[in-house]
């Protein structure tokens, strides 16, 4: 049976039917999807610890994606950011025209101060993924 992956995701890299107790059996990556949507089902989705990066790298734990069993919301971003592309020209412009907008709008009744506002935020913001991953204890699992 033939799984289907995501883009650039290969299925040769997925440890077939590999056996491990944090998570359970994942023969193929159709079963450790409906695996994780049984366990994320319950579970409130929010921006700082339960989103969509850790609904992802819980996924590919359970089919030891790559040999690993270490995937977090910062290895999936790292991913993303490295290996994602765009799947057309109006993708880039609906994923950046808000964020543009919002920009434009707060340079224009604030100044240039909004933007050092946004790059705190936005540094803050990784800034607590990481040490959140890496010092903490994984706050993914939620």
């Amino acid at each position: 049976m033939q799984c289907c992956f995501p883009p650039n995701l290969s299925a040769h890299k997925c440890k077939q039917r590999y056996r491990h107790v944090d998570y359970g059996t994942a023969i193929t990556w159709d079963d450790a999807l409906q695996a994780s949507l049984r366990d994320y089902e319950t579970k409130t989705h929010n921006i700082f610890t339960c989103n969509c990066h850790s609904f992802v790298a819980n996924c590919l734990n359970r089919v030891c994606y790559d040999g690993s069993m270490d995937w977090n919301i910062v290895n999936v971003a790292a991913l993303i950011m490295l290996k994602g592309h765009w799947v057309g020209f109006w993708a880039i412009v609906r994923s950046f025209m808000p964020f543009c907008m919002v920009a434009f709008l707060g340079v224009v009744m604030i100044g240039w101060p909004f933007l050092l506002g946004l790059l705190s935020v936005s540094l803050l913001l990784l800034l607590w993924f990481v040490v959140g991953t890496y010092l903490v204890g994984n706050l993914s699992h939620c």
